[in-house]
């Protein structure tokens, strides 16, 4: 049965509209716009309904990403969410006609297009562009379809590599090489040139860095002062450490390729005298990046209780990894999970939603406590038993350190030193686990538990923690629900206000699913 039979016999059809554009660095989405204008032209010229529109913005139909399939295998895959959700959508049945406004807006990777068949054969849906280039009725249509994806395909990966080959160049010379502009600069006819304004206050903060000053309070202060990143964001200790380590400032041009898996090289391939001026000189930028280092090892090798380490975060510990079970780490704006192994999960979710619920718990739970006062016994752990732990975790810190040094001077290879690090690391962990679960509740600052909703605010992150800790055994973040939307798309004519609370509405449904508490008994 036809297009045209199908409508008189139920009605006008039900169409979804895809429409992609690849880059908008504005974020403006003026391109899909006009896309989506044209297909719901397109649709209404032949009476059909438009149910669903699917939106990628700013998202290539070539560049290819590795990731990690549910069996474990590593494969190369163009990444594009809204075009595996129109496909689903169509093959549930829910539409009967697909509209792109051209062939190279829908597919531009043969393994997409090759999808789209099968998704077209299962569904029994027709597909159409506006621009006529997208047909695939016929065994002629498909065949064609294929040519001319193998053909956008080769034009896409000639011009990424003649893109490649004009940048090498470019860090060759020390040119700018154009994109965003590094933090301190700013660009004047293609040109770098040093910022009047933020010029001055990277060098400030080189000097704050060197007097020994924490990038938490550097930061704290230019939040507080309206000072924004590149990004238009407030500050982080990350984004502010990226910033001070950024070759850029002291005037060195860096060349970092793109790897054959999708990836952005972590090591230079290259550093020239960059043809813009510096901010700091060489000599105090490595002094910078010497202290910076010094402090990451202080955290990373501190004897528990030692206090080498400052606690920043009060759940920190607390929030872990449904499946892996690892503490997940305070990364800029978001808690992840984060495994030197193949293969690990990087399940993340937003540091300030889940803080807020757990602090929310936590509170609700101290103030039943203040109101019907229980007494909590938890027996003494052996000390013997302590120091035995203590010395576990220094002898595997110390094999740690060897192993690294054995990588740095080359008498191990990279993935030896992944592999044995990997296992040191695990075995550090479920001590520090044994060391936490053997100290008795009197042994932090005796903590009085009637009291605590009612000194909890004011507090030090790390009373905070011990706090929490006497009631919440952990924080189990799960993968988001498959059924549920990973962002909330803005419908057309809705109002910012009414967008923002659905938004916030959403949000709190899926954090209310992926968060579990389990407390102490």
């Amino acid at each position: 049965m036809g297009h045209e039979q199908q409508e008189q016999a139920a009605g006008p059809l039900r169409a979804v509209v895809y429409v992609r554009i690849s880059d908008d660095p504005e974020g403006t989405e003026r391109g899909v716009d006009r896309q989506e204008a044209d297909c719901r032209a397109y649709a209404t010229a032949h009476g059909w309904e438009v149910v669903a529109v699917f939106r990628e913005n700013d998202t290539s139909a070539f560049k290819q990403r590795t990731i990690t399939l549910p069996s474990g295998e590593r494969v190369r895959r163009v990444i594009r969410p809204q075009f595996r959700a129109m496909l689903k959508h169509l093959t549930d049945g829910q539409a009967q006609v697909m509209i792109a406004y051209d062939l190279d807006r829908a597919v531009r990777d043969p393994r997409d297009l090759e999808d789209l068949i099968d998704a077209k054969v299962l569904g029994r849906f027709g597909v159409r562009s506006v621009t006529g280039s997208l047909r695939l009725d016929t065994d002629s249509d498909v065949a064609m379809a294929r040519v001319l994806v193998a053909m956008a395909n080769k034009s896409s990966a000639d011009t990424a590599r003649r893109v490649a080959r004009a940048a090498k160049q470019q860090a060759i010379e020390g040119a700018w090489h154009g994109g965003r502009v590094p933090f301190g600069y700013r660009a004047e006819s293609g040109v770098l040139v040093i910022d009047p304004v933020t010029g001055p206050m990277v060098a400030e903060a080189m000097q704050r860095v060197l007097a020994g000053e924490s990038l938490y309070r550097i930061r704290k202060d230019w939040n507080e002062r309206g000072v924004l990143t590149t990004h238009g964001c407030a500050w982080s200790d990350r984004t502010l450490k990226l910033m001070l380590r950024n070759p850029s400032i002291k005037g060195v041009r860096e060349y970092r390729p793109i790897l054959p898996d999708g990836t952005r090289s972590k090591t230079s391939l290259m550093q020239v005298q960059a043809a813009w001026p510096a901010i700091v000189d060489e000599d105090t930028w490595q002094q910078v990046s010497d202290v910076l280092d010094a402090r990451k090892q202080a955290r990373n090798f501190h004897t528990p209780g030692s206090g080498a380490a400052k606690r920043m975060y009060p759940f920190s510990g607390l929030i872990r990894c449904s499946t892996c079970g690892r503490a997940m780490l305070h990364r800029g704006n978001v808690y992840q999970c984060v495994q030197a192994t193949r293969g690990g999960c990087n399940r993340s979710i937003r540091s300030a939603e889940v803080s807020k619920l757990v602090e929310e718990a936590v509170l609700a739970t101290f103030e039943q406590i203040t109101l019907n006062p229980t007494t909590r016994t938890r027996p003494n752990a052996d000390v013997g038993a302590r120091v035995g732990l203590t010395a576990r975790l220094d002898a595997d810190r110390e094999r740690l350190a060897r192993l690294d040094d054995d990588h740095y001077d080359g008498l191990i290879d990279k993935a030896m030193w992944v592999r044995q690090r990997a296992r040191i690391a695990e075995r550090i962990e479920a001590t520090r686990r044994e060391y936490a679960a053997a100290v008795p509740e009197h042994a932090g600052p005796g903590i009085d538990m009637t009291t605590v909703a009612a000194e909890w605010k004011g507090r030090a992150p790390l009373w905070k923690y011990q706090a929490a800790n006497l009631i919440l055994e952990a924080v189990l973040v799960h993968a988001h629900p498959a059924d549920m939307m990973t962002a909330v798309p803005k419908r057309r004519n809705e109002t910012v206000e009414a967008f923002h609370a659905r938004r916030d509405a959403h949000r709190a449904d899926v954090l209310a699913r992926r968060v579990e508490f389990i407390w102490r008994a």
